[in-house]
């Protein structure tokens, strides 16, 4: 029995407890819940049992061929997302980049490891959809947090860029 996704979870868990004060977990939580852990099973059960474009190696628990731990992994990384979007909402561009080759990278790592097998699907592909996911969850926790300073704007990209030239 293989233990990836279980090790990879406590790895991100650990993370969050590490990284994000608990008064941020709780404000965090229910867009994580919806962002990280519902998204993944609903995105999962599509690519997995419906549109088959990859395959989990077997792990401790499965349900519909989809390791639970995998998706507990990517709840942990939602929240971590969430809680720097609430934090520094200025550094939203980097926040979706820094996740979106997170993502792409840990699934490409998991295909070396012969954790994850792609059929018809790549890591390029697993790239543009990261970029969709991440831009998505970023307009669903302005939302759900009422955060302004969120998603499109005209200054968005000077703000992001703005303190590499102060230096």
């Amino acid at each position: 029995m293989e233990l990836y996704w279980v090790t990879q979870a406590v790895a991100y868990w650990s993370l969050v407890l590490f990284l994000v004060p608990l008064n941020y977990i709780r404000r965090v939580m229910p867009f994580a819940f919806l962002g990280g852990f519902v998204y993944t099973w609903i995105v999962q059960i599509f690519a997995v049992n419906i549109f088959k474009r990859w395959i989990f190696k077997s792990d401790l628990i499965m349900i519909y061929n989809i390791p639970v731990f995998f998706t507990l992994s990517w709840f942990a990384v939602t929240l971590m997302f969430g809680y720097l979007l609430w934090r520094f909402p200025r550094y939203q561009v980097w926040f979706v980049l820094f996740f979106t080759l997170w993502a792409t990278a840990m699934n490409y790592i998991a295909l070396v490891l012969n954790q994850i097998f792609l059929r018809g699907w790549s890591i390029m592909e697993t790239f543009m959809f990261a970029i969709f996911s991440h831009v998505l969850l970023l307009y669903v926790f302005k939302y759900l947090h009422r955060v302004n300073e969120l998603g499109a704007k005209e200054s968005m990209l000077y703000d992001s860029f703005s303190r590499l030239k102060d230096k």
